[in-house]
């Protein structure tokens, strides 16, 4: 079988991760295996750029290149506005709509996917609004591209149903055409309140397509069946991330793996990891961090892995280690082993690939309710908290003063992992791939 991924990179944060993993079980088995990405930042050569820049004008990609140079100059406050204009000059018809608030789908690049030999096209993520260009896909040619292949959508948010953002909190309104956005600042962020016409697009582009839908949580799924996916949705099928667990194991010994990374070896180590944990709006750090500091009383070490560059705060006896992002799976995997505790405090979160990392290297999770992350603790396997930073705290308190529960749960969370093997997930990937392909053929035969 010849599989063809699309994600927005391949070096970011679970979603990335994902096809990652899946390319690597894929061809173990024989198949051959593309992801085609955005942004390339590995020398690998099964990953390929999608190339946006390169089908740009001349004057399109001069300006580009301007802004490039200049980029690093424009931090400082109203630095934006020359970046702005700067665009402006170089693609302004595209700025215009951005400007009225429309999803930018301008990504001429896309187009080389309709001129690829495989078998089946499995999209990730679609927006990428983080990347260089704010984005990398353009969703008009969803209808072209489900014509030619069968295509399956994997939904790790909730952007290809609403009219902008890539989780709407509590917000419903994408049940009925996201009329009226209350917060237009939420990632994927627009400029005005076009997010009714947005979704409209949206849904007129689903009218004409017809696509196979993948979702990591049961969650996810009750929502895609509701939303204007429903339109070209042939079927829907769960099937939860899966882990590389030769990677991601418990470590021989805490105290080890605490003292390889310079950690006190005997003080529990709380972790919580997140790309700009600072700044993400989705991963909770502000209620992290309040119910880092009404656990206080205790000696313990915190790492944050995303919040800083390598600042160390004293918390009364706690000591708060803000470090960067890891892109690094093996490094990630490192801080994993040498924790006791694995925090996840989002807002919004479809479902956590780092959470199911964390258990197989034996940290216990304490996640908020939210999302389809309760779906992934059983019982004596971690703990669930309703989205405070008092209930977060009184769920680390109950750890922390009791070790030989903590001791008990890490046994339970280390066996409860195994059933989220990355070669499970591929398996039931490829079974799907198969039905999809042999369905596909007979709906064809038919026309």
């Amino acid at each position: 079988m010849r599989i063809v991924q699309v994600a927005t990179e391949d070096r970011n944060g679970g979603a990335v991760r994902v096809p990652l993993y899946l390319h690597r079980e894929y061809e173990k088995r024989g198949h051959e295996s593309v992801i085609f990405v955005g942004e390339k930042y590995t020398s690998e050569n099964f990953v390929k750029r999608i190339p946006n820049y390169e089908m740009r004008s001349k004057w399109a990609k001069l300006w580009i290149d301007i802004e490039g140079k200049v980029n690093p100059y424009l931090r400082f406050k109203g630095g934006w506005r020359i970046r702005e204009l700067i665009r402006f000059i170089g693609q302004p018809k595209r700025q215009v709509r951005i400007w009225l608030g429309f999803e930018d789908f301008d990504y001429p690049g896309t187009k080389i996917l309709l001129n690829i030999e495989c078998d089946i096209i499995n999209c990730h993520v679609l927006h990428g609004f983080w990347l260089s260009d704010r984005g990398y896909f353009d969703l008009r040619i969803l209808p072209q591209l489900t014509e030619k292949f069968p295509v399956v959508l994997t939904l790790h948010d909730m952007w290809l149903f609403t009219g902008h953002c890539s989780h709407s909190i509590d917000c419903k309104r994408w049940k009925n055409g996201c009329p009226k956005c209350p917060d237009i600042t939420l990632p994927p962020q627009i400029r005005r309140d076009l997010s009714h016409k947005n979704w409209i697009i949206k849904r007129e582009i689903y009218q004409k397509s017809k696509y196979w839908v993948i979702a990591p949580s049961q969650w996810m799924g009750k929502m895609a069946e509701k939303s204007i996916l429903s339109y070209g949705m042939q079927e829907i099928r769960i099937i939860y991330n899966g882990i590389a667990l030769k990677l991601f194991s418990p470590p021989k010994s805490k105290k080890e793996a605490k003292k390889k990374l310079g950690f006190r070896e005997n003080f529990p180590v709380i972790i919580t990891a997140g790309k700009a944990l600072r700044t993400n709006r989705w991963k909770g750090f502000d209620i992290f961090l309040e119910a880092i500091k009404k656990i206080s009383d205790f000696n313990a070490t915190v790492i944050a892995l995303g919040g800083g560059e390598g600042q160390i705060q004293n918390i009364g006896k706690i000591k708060l280690h803000l470090l960067p992002f890891e892109y690094d799976h093996s490094k990630v995997r490192d801080f994993l082993k040498a924790s006791d505790i694995y925090v996840q405090a989002s807002r919004a979160e479809t479902l956590s690939l780092a959470i199911l990392e964390a258990k197989a290297c034996g940290a216990v999770p304490i996640v908020s309710n939210v999302g389809g992350m309760p779906e992934i603790i059983e019982e004596g396997t971690g703990l669930i908290f309703d989205l405070s930073s008092e209930k977060l705290a009184e769920a680390l308190h109950m750890l922390l003063k009791n070790p030989k529960l903590l001791n008990k749960m890490r046994q339970a969370t280390i066996e409860h992992s195994k059933k989220f093997d990355i070669k499970k997930q591929a398996d039931e990937y490829l079974k799907f791939f198969e039905d999809i392909i042999e369905k596909n053929k007979r709906l064809n035969n038919r026309a």
